[in-house]
């Protein structure tokens, strides 16, 4: 699973070493990092892969909020993430939970 982070305009992402640092205390290894402007060129949006490989869409919305990510997204995130969890959600939708917003597009 991808971790998805969108930081807010105003703000900026952590840096490689701070990732790392976070990672590390809840017992991840960071794989790759790719880091972007997001859409509107005020914000920014992170895409990273870590080791292990998160077990569930909770682990995931966790470690987004961790890194950084905005906290309205991570709480509409959680939400998804039980519906999908517990089935309420399935195909198309239940790959695509975890979303980053581009141009009329999700990632």
């Amino acid at each position: 699973m991808i971790v998805r982070v969108d930081v807010d305009a105003g703000r900026k992402p952590l840096t490689a070493k701070q990732i790392c640092w976070r990672l590390r205390r809840g017992g991840y290894r960071l794989r790759w990092l790719s880091q972007r402007r997001s859409p509107s060129g005020t914000g920014w949006h992170l895409e990273l892969q870590v080791t292990p490989a998160p077990r569930s869409c909770f682990e995931v919305v966790a470690l987004q909020a961790v890194l950084g990510s905005d906290l309205a997204r991570e709480a509409c995130n959680l939400n998804r993430a039980r519906m999908v969890e517990t089935g309420q959600v399935r195909g198309w939708w239940a790959k695509r939970w975890n979303v980053l917003y581009r141009k009329g597009w999700t990632a």
